[in-house]
């Protein structure tokens, strides 16, 4: 019983925390913040729906799935969401136009100083 109500809280915060993503992606006014909100809501979403997945199936071999599942996830989406980022910068697409900080701009100011 107390496993069954684990798995469904597991699920249902994986399924709001992946529509939190799919509502920051509408809403969120520029490139860089919609990758924000991609990355960071859907990493930890599919984390709790494949920890709710692995408490109901018990088996030892899904949970090996899920943890290299994971891993992978977590390895992957933050370099993906960086490089894409990067690309979106240097193909100068707006930033929104509360912007406070670019990071990336200050570096490719220095790295022309340099030259």
């Amino acid at each position: 019983m107390v496993v069954e109500i684990l798995v469904v809280f597991f699920l249902i915060a994986g399924a709001l925390f992946m529509l939190l993503a799919s509502i920051g992606l509408i809403r969120f006014p520029d490139t860089y913040m919609r990758l924000h909100a991609s990355t960071k809501s859907t990493s930890l979403g599919m984390l709790l729906i494949l920890f709710g997945t692995g408490l109901f199936f018990g088996e030892m071999a899904v949970w090996i799935k899920e943890m290299l599942t994971i891993i992978f996830i977590f390895l992957t989406v933050p370099i993906a969401s960086h490089a894409i980022a990067r690309v979106a910068h240097h193909m100068n697409i707006p930033m929104w136009k509360n912007t406070m900080q670019d990071d990336l701009q200050r570096d490719n100011l220095e790295q022309e100083e340099r030259i």
